[in-house]
């Protein structure tokens, strides 16, 4: 810089090196300060959450963490990866609006309290739309519960009218539910997961987003959560091998179980005593919200 200011240009040339600098400077910071900002929003809403729901603590960034780990093995660049990473962590911040009771409920849901916790996307997608920075995890967090084949809410969307980045959401979901213990169910090994994902593919689940995420825990291995109240992990899962339930029901995977030997597939939330599907969805909707 010295050399610069005995320039025959002197400060001038010295002012031309340090004034882009400067701004680089400016906006690196500002970058980072964004960041910190986002991140902190995002963890204050998954806190919120986890208070709410404690037997699922954790469950929110594990989803975020598979959501980000299916990206990835698709190729996606790493802003979209990044926004599959939040849309995992925030797809159930909607549980917010959902009575504490009907989360943490030991049994079957009736038909009216399954269609209170089926709002919880729109509840979810209320409280997330106005946040710009998350871009397309907002339409996941409203969609991570519709179906390829139109079963699922609050919609019914089908097909491609679902949206790529809940297509994501909702296999990371439902893996982790399934790996996971519940209050009404018992959590599944890995594998075991992996194979209900599998025979669901094509009818509840993107068969591309279950094919990434099979490749990706085949090379890196998956730990299973383990909950406070049963420090046992969901390897040592101690249901017959057939899926049988301990009352001669049937274990359906994702928190859903049925008594009658149904054979539904594996969901992130529900569980029903009748093997039933989840309540009719809403009109369907012209495309995906944002």
């Amino acid at each position: 810089m010295a050399l610069l200011w005995r320039s025959p240009y002197g400060p001038v040339a010295a002012l031309l090196v340090l004034l882009p600098m400067g701004v680089s400077w400016w906006a690196f910071a500002q970058y980072h300060r964004e960041r910190a900002a986002h991140q902190a929003t995002i963890r204050a809403l998954v806190q919120a959450v986890d208070i709410k729901d404690g037997y699922t603590r954790g469950h929110s960034e594990r989803v975020g963490r598979a959501s980000m780990m299916i990206a990835r093995e698709l190729g996606m660049d790493d802003e979209r990866v990044e926004l599959l990473r939040f849309a995992g962590i925030l797809h159930d911040v909607g549980k917010l609006g959902v009575p504490t009771r009907l989360l943490t409920k030991n049994g079957p849901l009736t038909p009216e309290e399954r269609r209170v916790i089926e709002l919880h996307p729109e509840y979810g997608h209320e409280i997330v739309r106005g946040i710009s920075f998350l871009g397309e995890a907002r339409a996941a967090v409203l969609h991570h519960h519709e179906r390829l084949d139109g079963s699922g809410y609050p919609y019914g969307l089908a097909g491609g009218q679902i949206p790529e980045s809940a297509r994501v959401v909702a296999v990371a979901d439902a893996f982790d539910a399934m790996t996971s213990n519940r209050s009404y169910s018992r959590a599944r090994p890995v594998q075991a997961a992996l194979d209900e994902l599998r025979r669901c593919a094509g009818a509840h689940f993107d068969p591309r987003m279950v094919a990434a995420l099979v490749r990706t825990i085949t090379r890196s291995g998956w730990h299973p959560a383990v909950t406070a109240d049963d420090p046992r992990p969901a390897a040592h899962d101690t249901r017959p091998a057939d899926g049988g339930a301990p009352d001669g029901g049937r274990w359906t995977g994702g928190g859903t179980r049925s008594v009658t030997g149904g054979t539904r597939c594996a969901d992130g939330d529900m569980r029903t005593a009748d093997g039933g599907t989840p309540s009719a969805p809403g009109p369907t909707a012209p495309g995906a919200r944002r």
